[in-house]
């Protein structure tokens, strides 16, 4: 691919000012995971997946950093409620979306654009596991037809993959990250 990464500043919701450069140093990999906003119960579930196996990522020397459309008071929340153990990156202003090129779907519709049976079946799922764990939709921030995309990032910025969803199925979950490094 040769690609290299698009750079850029970002907010956690404890520290501020932070380059993804310097951030991608601190492991052999680097997941850039887009999704829509904490509220999302679907973001949700991802986020709890991710937390789930986060300690396999960092036995393969690899880190997780998910962008959200959410501000950061609404994702420290998230991340004392749910134990999330990786960098979430607070982009209310939705500026990080543009720059990694991840398309907002046209209306509801749009965002089952292209869903296969199987990938229906798989978010039919996850949205029966959400409700098991009682999640229920957050506040609502945010372009609420956001698709979700990822980016595999290597310590030299390089971009190893990208993905960048057709449709609100067309993503991996939680372990599922772990065969693409």
């Amino acid at each position: 691919m040769n690609q290299k990464a698009i750079d850029f500043h970002f907010n956690t919701p404890t520290e501020h000012d932070l380059l993804l450069s310097e951030e991608v140093k601190k492991a052999k990999y680097t997941f850039l995971i887009f999704l829509r906003y904490y509220g999302c119960t679907s973001c949700q579930i991802d986020l709890m997946d991710l937390s789930k196996v986060y300690d396999q990522f960092q036995q393969k020397d690899a880190q997780i950093l998910v962008v959200l459309q959410s501000k950061p008071e609404i994702l420290q929340n998230g991340i004392d409620t749910q134990g999330i153990p990786f960098t979430l990156i607070s982009d209310p202003e939705q500026k990080l979306y543009p720059l990694y090129n991840v398309p907002a779907a046209e209306g509801y519709e749009g965002m089952r654009n292209d869903m296969t049976p199987e990938l229906a079946q798989k978010f039919a799922a996850k949205v029966e596991r959400g409700k098991a764990a009682g999640l229920t939709h957050g506040e609502y921030e945010g372009n609420e037809f956001q698709l979700p995309g990822y980016f595999l990032i290597d310590r030299e910025m390089n971009l190893l993959k990208e993905h960048r969803a057709k449709n609100m199925a067309d993503m991996p979950i939680g372990e599922e990250y772990l065969d693409l490094l």
